[in-house]
């Protein structure tokens, strides 16, 4: 993982040049956000409402209480909700948006932090995803690479 700041939702520095493991210290400056780009096997995903879009109404009956329980969560600005995941799969996700209301952000991408505090603090609340929130997320966020042969 990696933490930098934002200004005005997009970040100060060329993130993607930051070495892993490479963390943000101190106070955030007034005006400036946080920002966590996951490495694998960490997943967030981002859950959106705003205007007519509720992601929550498209997360499955079958895992909401499992997103929302087990794993490490936070309210967003706009009423959403980042989940934290350690994607326990073998397939490729995607870094990318739906036009469900939710996002998965993975090495590719970052999202705000907005918890106190530093990442490291709530790793241990990062628990493993189960076959049927792999399934979710591999059913919406495969990897383009990926291919039914590469099971076989």
């Amino acid at each position: 993982m990696r933490t930098f700041l934002l200004l005005d939702k997009k970040p100060i520095v060329k993130w993607g040049m930051i070495p892993d493991e490479t963390y943000f210290f101190g106070l955030v400056p007034e005006g400036y956000g946080l920002a966590i780009n996951p490495h694998h096997p960490y997943v967030i995903l981002d859950i959106d409402k705003h205007g007519d879009m509720d992601g929550f109404k498209n997360i499955p009956d079958y895992i909401y209480d499992e997103l929302i329980k087990k794993h490490l969560t936070y309210p967003t600005k706009n009423n959403g909700l980042h989940v934290w995941l350690k994607y326990s799969g073998d397939k490729p996700l995607m870094n990318k948006t739906s036009r469900l209301g939710f996002d998965l952000r993975t090495k590719s991408g970052y999202v705000k932090w907005y918890l106190k505090g530093d990442i490291r603090d709530y790793m241990y609340l990062i628990k493993e995803t189960s076959l049927e929130i792999n399934n979710f997320l591999e059913a919406h966020f495969l990897g383009i690479n990926y291919n039914k042969e590469n099971e076989e």
